[in-house]
């Protein structure tokens, strides 16, 4: 016999039913969503965490630094392909490329090249070799670009008075498969592809693979390219509490053998802008490899444990003629340089960190203290004495073969091992105020021998660094700091003693930075301002008595101001800009020259321009269409230490037209150096130029799949 529910047998069911589900989601865990407002396209991200600014996990707004970052969808929009190139749109930032520094050396806060600038993968610091490094170059396997600016010494070591730059990758994912992939096709013959895959393989394991490649004619002779990039990854999620992540990153790169246009009378026949004066047979070739194991682990609810295990392989080889400059009566070209080197370098090392997240007398503290330890060593090989030389019509030459007298040998064997101590804590005094200091001693032993006399050389350092900052937070709109920071550099390439002595110390740097970072909520706007003063001192400057006596003795010195804004001025309108200012100086630093010690107190540091901006503007005109526009300005930069050569200031704009043709699919058509403007990235004085790309299309099209 069926039984019927009478209407009170249904409120009564219905409220039990009821009171059952409303138990049930009292019992599930609460999760916590949060929302990090910033204005698309931004390089501010105030309210983001930054890896790079801290290792405490603080935004940028708690950070009392100036702190950038970039992240993947706004390269793609802007067409940034080279990883360098994402760094120079930041604050302050400019390059000084050159073949045989990677094409990658940097500059910041007056500071020039790889032993003022340092670069980082995921926060792994990339040794330098004889003023050199080689990766990353693609932009394909980033999350995102981020730059600290200022001494970053007591986080990342020496060698980072200028800045630090921190190249986050794309890792495993356990949510949501992503899957990813690009192909473009532009002037010159260039083609570009990639794809990337990552996401979940069961509960347990995750993984990433992101490979890319690009093949180019160039827009000279002896320019071809060949790039073959990889990131590979496997996450094992072991507990809740516990991740190791193992990966595989590099690149194997055939590239440009491009070493400059001499000049004609110091100024540039632009006649010869598209010649190139190398040999035939010219090498300029890297392979750079590193794998890594990290492991995460949550030992309690206010300690976490990380370690990081790598080792890096880098194999590199030059053989070019690298100097060219006009004969006396302008008519025809000497060549000489004839250098073969090859760099065969391994870097070995574990960072391990402890991190406490608690209350220190009622206040909130984070706090950690870590181990970091590595162990590089590079066989410099090379023709020393370099020899060779030829002379050739500028207008008709065959490019010739390369010529050396001396044969390629290994030239030295150099090991840089290095164990540090650190430490980061922030304090929140109050709900306003937070007090953030960091420590780093380092010990440090360079063991330098030469190969072909038996010469064996070792010098050990042991730099402390430290910084101690604040923040005054007074409303959710506004925050203010200062800081003081010290940070250390070597004298020449990290792998190499500064003129084969071992007396000299590493030079010291000291910075006083404040500062105002801001937000706009009416535009989700952003905006910072910065003021700095860095000193650096302990430069090889002769002696004034003796020209044959080199005393560490110099310094040098910068004072600047750094502007930025970012917002959605009225919806689909987006803008992203930066300037900044400084003044940059030898304030005590003599040289010698033909025989005679000269004064260049006062002068302005080569390759450092004391002006520089840049922007960055896009504009959603219909649902499907957005048109993009960019410039950046470089000013002039000094050609040598006496400030009688200057490379010119330039600007290049930059356009893009993008249109989603559905959802997964989008098209863009970009246009770099719009104006087709000849313009010098670095040079020698009034010699030699280092000349930028010429106007460059580029259509892609990015699938989501």
């Amino acid at each position: 016999m069926r039984k019927h529910l009478t209407p009170l047998s249904l409120a009564v069911l219905a409220c039990t039913t009821q009171t059952a589900v409303a138990q049930a989601i009292a019992e599930l865990p609460a999760v916590q969503v949060t929302d990090t407002p910033s204005a698309p396209g931004s390089t501010l991200s105030l309210d983001a965490p930054s890896a790079t600014g801290s290792r405490l996990g603080l935004t940028a707004r708690e950070t009392p630094a100036s702190v950038s970052s970039l992240g993947a969808a706004d390269m793609a929009e802007r067409s940034l392909t080279r990883a360098q190139d994402v760094a120079v749109r930041m604050p302050g930032m400019t390059e000084a490329p050159a073949p045989g520094n990677g094409g990658t050396s940097l500059v910041a806060r007056g500071f020039a090249g790889h032993n003022s600038v340092a670069q980082m993968v995921d926060g792994t610091r990339l040794v330098v070799a004889s003023g050199t490094i080689t990766y990353p170059f693609s932009t394909w396997p980033m999350e995102s670009v981020e730059v600290l600016r200022g001494p970053a010494s007591v986080l990342y070591g020496d060698g980072a008075i200028g800045a630090a730059v921190n190249y986050v990758t794309k890792r495993p994912i356990f949510g949501a498969p992503q899957r990813e992939a690009f192909l473009s096709v532009g002037s010159f013959g260039t083609v570009q592809g990639g794809v990337g895959l990552r996401g979940p393989i069961n509960d347990v394991l995750a993984y990433s693979v992101y490979l890319d490649a690009e093949k180019s004619d160039g827009y000279r002779a002896l320019m071809d390219t060949q790039r073959h990039n990889y990131a590979l990854a496997l996450a094992v999620r072991a507990s809740r509490d516990l991740n190791i992540t193992f990966s595989l990153d590099g690149g194997v790169n055939d590239d440009a053998r491009y070493f400059g246009t001499p000049l004609r009378n110091g100024a540039l026949d632009e006649r010869l802008r598209r010649t190139n004066f190398n040999v035939a047979d010219s090498v300029v070739k890297y392979d750079d490899r590193v794998w890594r194991a990290k492991v995460d682990y949550q030992a309690a609810a206010n300690v976490r444990l990380r370690n990081e295990t790598y080792h890096l392989t880098t194999d590199r080889h030059w053989r070019n003629a690298e100097a060219y400059s006009f004969n006396a009566a302008g008519t025809a070209v000497n060549r000489s340089d004839y250098l073969e080197i090859l760099h065969d370098q391994e870097q070995t090392g574990n960072r391990f960190d402890t991190t406490f997240d608690g209350h220190l007398g009622g206040m909130k503290n984070r706090f950690i203290v870590g181990l970091d330890w590595y162990r590089t060593e590079l066989v410099h090989t090379n023709n020393s004495p370099y020899g060779g030389a030829s002379t050739v019509d500028p207008f008709n030459f065959p490019p010739g073969n390369f010529i050396s007298p001396v044969p390629t040998l290994p030239g030295r064997r150099s090991r840089l091992q290095t164990t540090a101590l650190f430490a980061e804590n922030a304090l929140d005094l109050t709900p306003e105020w937070k007090l953030v200091a960091g420590l780093r001693s380092d010990r440090m032993e360079l063991d330098n021998t030469d190969l072909r006399t038996g010469v064996n050389l070792i010098k050990k350092y042991s730099p402390v660094t430290g910084r101690l900052g604040a923040v005054w937070s007074p409303s959710d709109a506004l925050s203010l700091y200062g800081q003081f920071g010290t940070g250390t550099d070597p004298l020449s390439g990290a792998l190499s003693l500064p003129g084969g002595g071992n007396t000299l110390d590493l030079t010291k740097g000291r910075q006083v930075e404040i500062g105002a970072k801001g937000a706009v909520p009416a535009v989700r706007g952003e905006w910072t301002v910065a003021l700095y003063q860095i000193e650096k001192r302990n430069l090889l400057s002769r002696d004034a008595s003796n020209p044959n006596i080199t005393q560490q003795t110099g310094k040098q010195s910068s004072t600047g101001i750094e502007l930025a804004f970012a917002a959605e001025l009225v919806r689909g309108w987006t803008i992203d800009a930066n300037a900044a200012f400084l003044r940059a100086r030898y304030d005590d630093f003599k040289e010698l020259v033909s025989g005679s010690v000269v004064s260049r107190d006062g002068n302005t540091p080569t390759g450092v321009p004391q002006r520089a901006a840049s922007v960055w503007t896009a504009y959603r005109f219909l649902p499907q269409w957005q048109a993009g526009f960019g410039a950046r300005y470089v000013g002039e930069r000094q050609g040598n230490t006496a400030n009688t050569a200057q490379l010119p200031s330039y600007v290049v704009l930059d356009a893009s037209l993008a249109y989603d043709y559905s959802r997964n699919l989008k098209l863009s058509l970009a246009v770099k150096n719009l104006a087709d403007r000849d313009y010098a990235l670095a040079g020698t004085a009034n010699a030699r130029w280092l000349l930028g790309a010429p106007r460059t299309v580029l259509l892609t099209a990015r699938a989501m799949f």
